[in-house]
């Protein structure tokens, strides 16, 4: 498509209004043209030509040329061939172990097969910022290629996510899926289940349905509901990472494309938000950036040397649009952005990401993650590109530890829940009676460990009644404090904000995003009183199950309660107060967590991390959308207001707290706080029920073993037992291969 812009600017080098004057048309005739060149008429571009001495083909066929693609080195290259080493050993392994007849040694494989499938995979990099940040055209750059649509005003209104064309799946034949999704959208962790894929696919072909289906101008927008597509595509940066891009957001058309934009980029591992550099970090722009600094995975500590939030760019687009690329002049805009950012992000943020990075964040922290960045300059991308490439390099090295740390732990758990099942088989084999005595004691305490347990059930959903009422009433303190008019007076006073729209919409931003993290700090602290009352619930229950007087000397039920309590979460889309528990389990905690769709870094970041800061982690994207639009509807509001001479802060004051009633502020919050403890009360009832089925089921098996199974039955679960033993004790995960 002819991009006017770039052959006035870069070829003609020639002002809009010079441009008009020679083709014999208005200025604002050409800044039309320029936004929607696909719609020039042919007269138009007939004098163009004409006026410009270009023929019409050379014309027509002018595109903007992009930058070569962002060279990197693969070193995803040593994770690919780990993957794959796990996952061939397992197959070829298990054809060997008889686990069809065993249950529960067929899912610890399964289990197994499942934390490398979702621990080693490559980073997320989400592309986010408002409709004109030139988002699109970042990506071309990075791709070495012109396949994301630019040319459109917005561009795309559905996620694109952009893998390498190594890993596309078998079944996907054609270079882009376009699929609707369900209430929580398309889930592109299940890309590889078939059924799932088909099941939502819209149609596929080339990249050309992205216009199609992903922009405003396209045919079929809107038409059946697109909300995601895949491109599979062969450039050197998608070796190391995929790309998302996300829905240009606050144009006001389309609240659905904030809610996307704002909710896909927080499973993301690495961010990168662009706003234009003549217009940089608008009020739009910092609300969204605030909710990104809480829920951006904190990847950085002490080990592994990143420095504070290394996994951020926040980048000035178009730079060589302000005075032709002036570097003086874009450092000093780029330093106004970073101090005013830092001072609108609530104290509250920065200690979240403290605890859990063990770094302080200074506003020189915060500055060093802003760049420049235009296409027309590459001197004015240099630094933005050799960060990105370093990080990206060295992404893969952190998540083959982790991987490698996590799937460690999962092993030696195994192993020593084989060797209790072998010291049980054996026990039978050799004093069988005194199992059928366990059995019976254990049968006859049932009546007992069915009433204890539904009397420990009934206090851990009435704890989780009362914290949910004291949540809403300490967050309506909370509020009622922050949402006053002499508070505000005083924040005003304090943060010496001027009569002037750029400082009202930085308060009524720092307002929402306070409220924000002062109901993240009242459910993250009733939450780790949760911890307490789950940690003491699993406890009694463990304690019932081994109430029994048979004398076998030093002996456990092998049953892990903890664990089976947790995997009754791993298949629930939300568990709310429950995830902060499972985030105190180290990497047991990680692989639930990154099932329900946690970012991979953020997951497996607790497992360094864990307790305080894991809960930290949880909370951090609760309440992200609803701040964002109460700040939205809020600076709406201020920018009709009239501004009195005196007094005018008590003024301000009383809109703000008028439009916070008008927006039902109160209650938007307090519906996701409810939604938060009725999520946690559906998880434990869902994690208790499956606790008790496994119970039955082990008690069941138990009967079969001491009144059924002859020797020889037995002995055999003794060999399938070391076999798996075995399998897991030979598992590839020593250096160099995890390296």
């Amino acid at each position: 498509m002819f991009d006017l812009k770039d052959f006035r600017q870069n070829v003609l080098k020639m002002t809009q209004d010079d441009f008009a004057k020679m083709i014999g048309v208005r200025q604002d005739y050409v800044s039309r043209m320029e936004k929607t060149p696909e719609a020039i008429e042919f007269s138009i571009l007939l004098k163009i030509a004409q006026a410009t001495g270009t023929s019409l083909d050379e014309l027509v066929g002018y595109k903007k040329s992009i930058p070569n693609a962002l060279e990197v080195s693969n070193t995803w290259e040593t994770s690919t061939f780990i993957k794959k080493t796990l996952l061939d050993y397992i197959k070829m392994k298990t054809e060997d172990i008889k686990l069809s007849s065993e249950e529960k040694y067929e899912k610890m494989v399964n289990d197994l097969q499942q934390i490398i499938e979702s621990t080693i995979v490559k980073p997320s990099v989400a592309i986010v910022g408002m409709s004109d940040a030139g988002k699109s055209r970042l990506i071309n750059s990075l791709l070495g290629m012109d396949k994301m649509p630019t040319s459109w005003t917005p561009t795309t209104s559905i996620s694109v996510h952009i893998k390498h064309i190594d890993d596309r799946p078998d079944f996907i034949e054609d270079e882009v899926w376009i699929f609707k999704g369900d209430k929580n959208g398309f889930d592109f962790k299940k890309l590889s289940n078939e059924n799932y894929c088909r099941k939502w696919k819209i149609t596929g072909g080339t990249t050309s349905l992205l216009a199609e289906y992903g922009t405003r101008q396209g045919d079929k927008y809107d038409i059946e509901d697109a909300s995601a597509a895949v491109i599979f595509l062969e450039s050197s940066i998608l070796q190391i990472c995929d790309i998302v891009d996300l829905p240009g957001f606050g144009t006001g058309d389309r609240k659905n494309d904030d809610i996307l934009a704002q909710k896909s980029r927080e499973i993301a591992d690495v961010v990168i938000y662009m706003s234009i550099a003549n217009g940089f970090l608008r009020g739009t722009d910092i609300e969204f950036l605030k909710t990104t600094l809480n829920s951006l995975p904190v990847i950085e500590n002490k080990e592994n040397k990143l420095s504070p939030l290394n996994n951020l760019f926040i980048v000035a687009s178009q730079a060589h649009t302000v005075d032709n690329g002036n570097k003086t002049e874009l450092e000093r805009i780029l330093d106004a952005g970073a101090t005013r950012l830092y001072s609108e992000v609530p104290e509250e943020i920065w200690q979240n990401r403290a605890e859990q990075s063990v770094y302080k964040h200074t506003i020189k922290d915060l500055r060093n993650r802003f760049y420049t960045y235009t296409t027309d300059k590459p001197y004015l991308r240099e630094d933005f590109e050799k960060e990105v490439k370093q990080l990206l390099e060295k992404l893969p090295t952190i998540i083959n530890k982790n991987a490698k740390d996590s799937l460690q732990k999962y092993v030696e758990d195994q192993k020593i829940l084989l060797e209790n099942d072998i010291k049980q088989y054996e026990g039978i084999i050799s004093e069988r009676e005194k199992y059928k005595q366990l059995l019976a004691d254990i049968r006859k305490n049932e009546p007992i460990r069915i009433q204890e347990n539904q009397k420990a059930r009934m206090e851990v959903l009435e704890k989780v009644e009362k914290l949910h009422k004291d949540s809403i009433k300490q967050f309506e303190d909370e509020f009622a404090s922050i949402i006053s008019i002499d508070n505000i007076v005083e924040i005003i006073k304090e943060k010496k904000y001027k009569k002037k729209k750029q400082d009202m919409e930085s308060l009524a931003g720092y307002l929402s995003s306070k409220i924000q993290a002062k109901m993240q700090v009242v459910l993250k602290k009733n939450s780790e009183e949760l911890n307490e009352v789950i940690d003491k619930y699993l406890k009694n229950f463990n304690v019932q199950i081994n109430k029994f007087e048979s004398k076998l000397k030093g002996f456990q039920v092998p049953f892990n309660t903890v664990k089976v309590f947790a995997s009754g979460l791993a298949g629930l889309a939300t568990f709310g107060g429950l995830a902060i528990w499972a985030s105190t389990l180290g990497n047991l905690g990680a692989y639930i967590l990154v099932a329900k769709g946690v970012s991979v870094l953020s997951a497996l970041g607790i497992t360094v991390a864990g307790g305080t800061a894991g809960a930290a982690s949880v909370v951090a994207a609760l309440g992200g959308p609803i701040t964002l639009g109460i700040a939205l509807a809020v600076i709406v509001s201020l920018s009709v207001f009239a501004f009195a001479t005196g007094g005018w802060q008590k003024g301000i004051a009383k809109k703000i707290v008028k439009e916070y009633s008008a927006q039902d502020a109160f209650g938007q919050f307090v519906k996701e706080i409810d939604k938060f403890w009725d999520d946690t009360e559906t998880a434990f009832n869902a994690a208790a029920d499956h606790l008790d089925d496994e119970w039955k089921k082990y008690v069941d098996d138990l009967n079969n073993m001491v009144s059924s199974y002859s020797i020889k039955d037995i002995e055999q679960r003794i060999i399938n037992a070391n076999n798996l033993k075995a399998f897991f004790v030979e598992m590839p995960l020593s250096e160099p291969a995890m390296a």
